[in-house]
């Protein structure tokens, strides 16, 4: 949904040129391993979510976005959309926030819930919920670290866990496939 922001967030391609700025790797591997992290997170409600009606609507959606894909595409087609989101929601959302003054944390919070908010147009539970385990650790992440790739690093490693490999507990199975 917010990938089409992202391409067209000019504002948030703008300001990467006005804030040119290098990152550390160790910045970048802490932006992964939340990824990671957010992944087992994720995970684990999908196998509690996959026991609910609702739940197991949601993953039956998500199962069907990637249906016809083959993995090597699905990892390449997760590249922009997490590079296009993190760039309008931390840079052209969450930057002019800080620039005025506004508190890290009121501008992390008050990001990650409209960023949860867009996602939870699905309607279903675990978009949203997802959202704001991303929102909340992309955005430290660029807050803490003065840099968009670490958010980056962390939107990519859980957008390739999630949907291209191992992905989420498929219904109706044990565990990944």
């Amino acid at each position: 949904m917010t990938v089409g922001l992202g391409g067209s967030g000019i504002p948030g391609f703008s300001r990467l040129r006005q804030h040119p700025g290098q990152t550390s790797g160790r910045w970048v591997g802490l932006g992964l391993l939340a990824g990671l992290g957010g992944y087992g997170v994720t995970a684990a409600g999908a196998v509690v979510a996959r026991r609910l009606a609702i739940g197991r609507r949601s993953l039956e959606e998500i199962q069907q976005c990637s249906q016809g894909v083959s993995r090597p595409w699905a990892a390449l087609l997760v590249v922009p959309a997490g590079m296009g989101e993190e760039i309008f929601w931390r840079e052209a959302v969450l930057g002019p926030y800080l620039d005025r003054g506004q508190s890290e944390i009121g501008a992390l919070v008050g990001t990650t819930l409209v960023y949860a908010a867009v996602q939870a147009g699905s309607l279903q539970p675990l978009p949203p919920l997802g959202a704001l385990l991303l929102g909340a650790g992309a955005g430290w992440l660029r807050i803490r670290s003065g840099s968009i790739w670490p958010a980056v690093a962390a939107h990519l490693a859980y957008s390739e866990l999630c949907f291209v490999a191992p992905g989420l507990p498929r219904v109706g199975s044990k565990r990944p496939k």
